[in-house]
This record gives structure tokens, sequence and C-alpha cells, in this order.
């Protein structure tokens, strides 16, 4: 979850917990994808996003970035229909709706990763995780011509969403892209910084 201000929660069905080489959190159980997600983002785009189809293009390119930060590839995104959208279905998207009526006051996004189960070997394997954003803040993308004014950047908020889809906590580490609190026109959580980069590849 991205908010406007430092948040004391997100949605998770689990506790965090701090790995103790870093400051960046994994999410507790420690979780991963046994193969590389495909994350359906919302082709409807957003209504307040003036850049051809209202950053849905961008929004896949940009969460694309956790395949840079030293891990391999670790995920695939693309545009598509999120009609079907149902929590717990083994099908990861990215709607820039909130069906769940999930994120409320000062919340940008939320993300649902309680959908994991064992494996037999005891570690555990993440077969779900959705992102819903709140509808009633203005968003911008890198591909406006109309520079920010009061807006959140799509690309940035996106990318700290998937890092939990991914198995990653908030972090602590001002300027991070898991750091829980972005302010407008900042799109500075589009770029993996060393701390991400240190926690997913513990995870990968």
């Amino acid at each position: 979850m991205k908010n406007t201000n430092r948040i004391g929660f997100f949605l998770l069905l689990a506790v965090l917990v701090v790995s103790s080489a870093s400051a960046y959190v994994l999410l507790s159980p420690r979780r991963t994808w046994s193969s590389d997600p495909n994350i359906i983002v919302d082709n409807r785009g957003n209504s307040t996003i003036a850049d051809g189809d209202g950053g849905a293009t961008r929004t896949a390119n940009a969460i694309t970035a956790w395949n840079g930060a030293g891990a391999g590839t670790v995920l695939t995104a693309s545009k598509g229909s999120v009609a079907g959208w149902r929590l717990g279905d083994g099908i990861p998207m990215l709607n820039f709706t909130d069906p769940q009526h999930a994120c409320n006051g000062s919340c940008l996004a939320a993300t649902f990763t309680g959908y994991y189960r064992q494996r037999t070997d005891g570690s555990y394997e993440i077969y779900d995780a959705d992102i819903v954003t709140n509808t009633k803040y203005k968003w911008t993308s890198v591909g406006e011509t109309d520079g920010c004014s009061s807006e959140f950047y799509i690309e940035g908020v996106m990318t700290h969403e998937v890092g939990h889809v991914l198995g990653l906590g908030h972090s602590n580490v001002a300027g991070s892209t898991m750091y829980p609190s972005v302010s407008a026109c900042n799109n500075g959580p589009a770029t993996i910084e060393n701390d991400d980069k240190a926690g997913i590849n513990d995870l990968y």
C-alpha cells in the first residue's frame, strides 16, 4: 500500500518481519512465486491520466523494473481485461478501480497478499496477489505533457505495490521503492533502489 503520508498498516493477512541483513522487510511468512507471475494491468487505464491509454501501458512497463533489480526476471506484465476480477483465483491483476472498497482515507493503492500455501519442502508459495487503486485521487504518468500538479505518478505507486506482490513489505529506508509514503509529483518509487534490490535478491 502506498499512502500520501506514513501509514501504520496495509492489506496483509500476515505480519511483517524485518530482515537482519538490511532495512528491507519481507512478508511473513517468507514467500515467493514458484514461477514468474504475469500481472494483468487494467486496460481501461485511469480516466485522470491523459497519456493516450490512461497510464496502462506506462504502468505495465514501469512495474517490470523489478526485473532489473539483479535477481533476473521475476515477473511479466501485460495489459488486459480485469472484468473477471476475483481475489484468490491465481490471476494477479492490477485494477485501476477498487472493487473491494479496501482503499480509504490517505491510501493510494493496496495489495492483497494473503494468497499463499506451503510447499512440500516447508517454504511458502504465492499463488495470487491483486492490486486496487483509490479513485478519489488524481493521477498522472510520465507520458502526460501538462506537467504535474497535486497528482500522483501511477508508475511509482504501482511499482511499490508490485513489490508487495513479489513478497516485500514496507522498508524504513526513505527514498526506497518500498518506503510506505510518497508525496504528490514524486515518481521516485519507480526507480528500484539498493534497499529494494537487496530485498528482491534475498527472495529470488
